[in-house]
């Protein structure tokens, strides 16, 4: 297709991208606050995370195919709709359960809008210019962590925790009335062919296999520290809601430095090093908690070294992913996602009940981190 894609609609597609990063970490400086109020124990809440994570990997795998079938706008639009349904539906929450049930609907809508948005970028843009507008919605996801947990905070600690999905709710609404505006018509694509074809293909590529396996293990040590961080910094370290926020800002922050540093690993096996990295901040943080250091540095100083782990690794992970079979980067990517958010989200809920302390906690992320480099291509394959 020709170029049209304005600044002013790269801009809304980033911020219906990072509406799903918005949910996440606008929610976990909340989580202690539900906790209490609807009197669920820690494990319980933490599944909130994990079946978030469930329903942004699920709902890829079947927007992907459907925005195919059917164009972007469609999808996009049902997306924010049901975004929107399940945020209402979680401020209005009188029980855990339902409150579980709004996340895995608010999930699915993340997911549907994001499939969409990115495949518009694609769609839109010229070839040499989709890895650069396709990096200003990375850029929008990453940036979110550095602001969404701060904002959460301090809904939280003057409006109370239902606050933070009825904002999530109007940023939905305020993203769909401006789509309606700005997203242009195109017609149907029709059903891509062959689809469970280029799935056994990716599955039998072992370079796929591994980039996929290496960045959901190094995804899922960061959401192991999100489900049990609040509990930690607001429980056990006395940090109001907002406090805590602020200490996911210098994590996120430094994972958005990890994506410039990719610009400086060229030539280098950046997955790796990422990988390495991520590894490396889970074995500081154990090593710091089997000596008896606690306290928030003692916590967020090695996420530092973990987040910018991430920065590095997602990117080349993804670009591995997409290049490891020709002519389907686009199932590869939508493949690759859905299986780092399921892998995420069981990683979490397997460990979340046991991770709860400083020291199983940095277990958890050491041992996610060093299977992630053991399960990574080597540089030889990479593309």
């Amino acid at each position: 297709m020709t170029a049209t894609l304005d600044r002013r609609l790269i801009l809304l597609l980033a911020s219906v991208t990072a509406l799903g990063s918005l949910a996440i970490h606008m929610f976990v400086p909340a989580m202690p606050a539900v906790a209490r109020e609807l009197a669920a124990p820690p494990g319980t809440v933490q599944l909130t995370i994990s079946l978030y994570l469930l329903g942004l990997g699920g709902g890829q795998l079947a927007a992907g195919p459907i925005s195919d079938a059917i164009g972007r706008r469609p999808v996009l639009f049902a997306g924010i709709v049901i975004f929107v349904a399940g945020s209402i539906l979680a401020s209005l929450a009188p029980s855990v359960e339902i409150l579980l049930a709004a996340r895995l609907i608010e999930a699915a809508g993340a997911a549907a809008s994001m499939i969409a948005a990115r495949a518009l970028v694609s769609d839109l843009s010229a070839r040499e210019d989709t890895p650069a507008n396709l990096a200003a919605l990375a850029s929008a996801v990453l940036l979110s962590p550095t602001i969404a947990p701060t904002i959460g905070g301090t809904l939280v600690s003057l409006a109370g925790w239902r606050a933070v999905f009825a904002v999530l709710a109007l940023s939905g609404i305020a993203a769909g009335a401006t789509a309606a505006w700005l997203v242009p018509r195109q017609p149907a694509l029709g059903a891509p062919p062959h689809l469970g074809r280029s799935y056994l293909r990716l599955a039998r590529n072992v370079r796929f296999r591994g980039y996929v396996a290496g960045n959901s293990l190094a995804s899922s040590s960061l959401f192991l520290f999100l489900g049990a961080s609040p509990f930690l910094l607001i429980g056990q370290y006395h940090l109001s809601p907002a406090q805590a926020g602020l200490c996911y800002i210098f994590i996120a922050g430094s994972a958005i430095i990890g994506t410039f540093v990719v610009r400086q690993l060229r030539g280098r096996d950046g997955f790796r090093i990422g990988l390495a990295a991520v590894a490396s901040g889970g074995a500081i943080m154990l090593a710091v908690a089997l000596l008896g250091g606690t306290g928030p540095v003692a916590l967020i100083a090695p996420m530092l070294l973990v987040g910018l782990g991430c920065g590095i690794a997602s990117p080349t992970g993804i670009a591995g992913a997409m290049h490891a079979e020709e002519g389907i980067a686009g199932t590869a990517s939508s493949l690759a996602g859905a299986i780092q958010m399921i892998t995420s989200a069981g990683v979490t809920a397997a460990l979340g009940g046991i991770a709860s302390g400083p020291v199983p906690l940095a277990a958890a992320i050491f041992a996610a981190g060093l299977a992630a480099v053991f399960l990574a291509p080597r540089a030889q394959a990479m593309p």
